[in-house]
């Protein structure tokens, strides 16, 4: 009896598995009203009014399907590519924005794949700069909110590379595991010494942190470029645009600077990492010493615009000296001296700078018969 009744509740059990997943499968594709609002939310999104009420809109619309995601994607692709008009194009790129910044960490996943996949795209469209105008300032005006468009068409394409993390911090995206392992040919290294993988882990750390320092300058050099000038400053979707990137911008340098005192403590040891990784280094402390000046003007202007976004509370810019990017470079330089030295000489240095002789001198000493000494010469 008791085999009956287990044999009764395995079957009942089995057909709830079934049933229940077959709901979930069917729950994934969303249904043709929920399309439809999605729709109708893109709609008023892009149409210019208010950006933030219709953001959470969207995002409480698709959390209740996750197969919905898919096609917000491919809808604001879709209203992209056909825009005309630089500000009709820059209306669905600075949603996209919005969505990665206001969605969580699961629904920006999700898009950053879609992205990847090139369900989702950024890329500006094709416009006619001056065609659809007449008159010199007309063309001029819409050639720079072109300008601005491509522009910011490439921040959105390398900020897809970012994420928010647990602190509220942007922070470049994990790279593949196998990216991690290029001084092994790609091959996982089989276990080592207790010395020999404390080395690999410094080495492993010293990487990533210079991947982190090289997206940060990418995309701060992005940012720099997207300050609206005259013809541009009067769109609102423009302006609405620039004030997100300059306050990611403050969370980048943040970052940067974080890294370059990480990488600074770091500077008596780098030498002792890979040539392409101390070239990586070197690079990043020369760019550093172009780009944070660089960095200070930008911010002084946006401080004196009034398009700029106002009460802003903008960084300390740390200015970093072509000096100062040489000093902390010379273990570094000192080591590949030696590794040409090395390789000039068949893999093994010599010790030796210059060759070195040794002199020989042999003192004869006689003694006469009274006990005493007499010092004849040397040889």
């Amino acid at each position: 009896m008791k085999v009956f009744k287990g044999k009764i509740w395995a079957a009942i059990g089995s057909i709830m598995d079934h049933a229940s997943t077959k709901s979930s499968s069917t729950s994934s594709v969303p249904d043709r009203a929920l399309l439809a609002a999605i729709e109708a939310a893109i709609e008023r999104c892009t149409g210019g009014g208010d950006d933030d009420r219709h953001v959470h809109e969207i995002l409480f619309l698709v959390s209740n399907s996750p197969g919905a995601i898919t096609f917000l994607s491919r809808r604001i692709t879709a209203r992209l590519e056909a825009a005309r008009a630089p500000t009709a194009a820059l209306r669905p790129m600075l949603l996209v924005h919005r969505l990665l910044r206001a969605g969580d960490r699961y629904f920006e996943q999700d898009l950053r794949g879609l992205w990847a996949s090139r369900d989702l795209r950024v890329d500006a469209p094709r416009c006619s700069c001056s065609s659809t105008f007449t008159g010199a300032g007309a063309a001029r005006a819409d050639t720079g909110a072109c300008a601005f468009v491509h522009g910011y068409s490439v921040y959105l394409e390398e900020r897809m590379q970012w994420v928010i993390n647990q602190a509220g911090n942007l922070e470049p995206a994990r790279r593949r595991a196998h990216q991690h392992h290029h001084n092994s040919g790609g091959l996982t290294p089989p276990p080592s010494s207790s010395s020999s993988s404390s080395s690999s882990d410094h080495n492993a750390t010293t990487e990533v942190l210079l991947f982190k320092l090289a997206m940060c300058q990418r995309l701060l050099d992005l940012a720099i470029q997207l300050l609206p000038d005259n013809n541009t400053s009067g769109s609102a979707a423009a302006l609405s645009a620039f004030g997100i990137v300059l306050r990611e911008s403050f969370k980048v340098y943040d970052a940067f600077t974080e890294g370059l005192d990480a990488m600074l403590l770091r500077a008596g040891s780098l030498a002792g990492l890979s040539k392409p990784m101390r070239v990586s280094a070197h690079e990043i402390l020369r760019k550093a010493s172009t780009q944070t000046p660089e960095l200070k003007e930008f911010y002084h202007k946006c401080k004196r615009s009034s398009s700029a976004s106002k009460g802003l509370e903008y960084p300390l810019v740390r200015i970093v000296t072509q000096a100062q990017a040489s000093a902390m470079m010379e273990p570094v330089q000192e080591a590949d001296g030696l590794e040409e030295a090395e390789s000039s000489d068949g893999g093994h240095a010599d010790p030796f700078t210059s060759k070195m002789e040794a002199t020989i001198s042999t003192v004869w000493v006689e003694f006469d018969d009274d006990d005493g000494q007499h010092v004849t010469g040397d040889r």
